[in-house]
């Protein structure tokens, strides 16, 4: 798993560069061509931070940056079409033309959205991370604090928020000189962990919810979440079998499936449904 996100984090990085090189060659002046190196900027600096550190290496993760990366090279081609046009026609006509807000800086426009949302799903799915949680379902889950204090310092450092098990053990505990701190129910359904045995229900005895999505094309910003935000125990939710295809989206499109409570559900509530 380590070496797999390390290497899609290189990639990652190793567009980003040829974006910027792209991005330098082609003269024009827009406002939303100037927001490209901060946007890039920012993806650096989460990426780099999920490389640097292996227990924020997870499953879910490996699959954003993958995703981003798919952005990023359209990205990349869109700048570097703009260079094959800009030699097919005269300098000044072009730079009015993508300074004007035609066809060329509405993609643009498109593209850096939905770039900006990979991150924005990034930093959740970093915040909701297991770290420094040990144990089994015999004995229960622990969270180690140390680990957790050291990791939670470094994402609020580099992204500005808190882990939500940080949040869950709130800062008196995370200031704790060391040991280890059970895990309440409720924390463990927030990080998707398997409840200990013995204890009734499983999430796979449950009716299934099904969920299908075919054939749509959506322009400009859309938003789907399919599941129940402010479920408290996964016992009381059912099943989940979502199925997204076919689907050609443009604009911002920001999709979500599963089910959340308590912190997870308000950060989620904060971050999915914003401008």
């Amino acid at each position: 798993m380590a070496a797999s996100i390390v290497g899609l984090v290189d990639v990652a990085l190793k567009v980003f560069q040829q974006i910027r090189t792209a991005r330098d060659n082609v003269q024009a002046a827009s406002k939303t061509l100037n927001n490209v190196s901060r946007q890039l900027e920012a993806l650096v600096q989460s990426l780099s931070l999920v490389k640097g550190e292996e227990r924020l290496q997870t499953d879910a993760i490996e699959r954003k940056v993958r995703e981003i990366i798919k952005v990023a090279e359209e990205l990349r081609d869109f700048f570097e079409t703009l260079q094959v046009q800009q030699q097919k026609r005269a300098a000044r006509r072009f730079m009015h033309a993508i300074a004007s807000g035609a066809k060329e800086e509405k993609e643009l426009e498109g593209i850096l959205s939905r770039l900006d949302s990979e991150r924005d799903d990034l930093i959740l799915r970093i915040s909701v991370a297991q770290v420094g949680v040990v144990g089994n379902l015999d004995d229960g889950f622990r969270v180690v604090v140390n680990i957790l204090r050291e990791i939670n310092e470094k994402v609020k450092d580099k992204l500005g928020v808190d882990l939500v098990i940080a949040k869950r053990l709130g800062e008196t505990r995370l200031q704790q000189a060391g040991g280890e701190v059970p895990l309440n129910d409720t924390s463990i359904d927030l990080l998707g962990l398997p409840a200990p045995q013995g204890q009734a229900g499983s999430l796979s005895s449950l009716d299934t919810d099904t969920t299908s999505i075919y054939d749509n094309v959506t322009l400009g910003q859309a938003r789907i979440m399919t599941g129940n935000v402010g479920v408290e125990n996964w016992r009381q939710a059912s099943g989940r079998k979502t199925t997204i295809a076919g689907n050609e989206f443009q604009g911002r499109v920001v999709i979500m499936t599963g089910d959340m409570g308590g912190s997870a559900a308000a950060d989620f509530n904060s971050n999915f449904w914003g401008n």
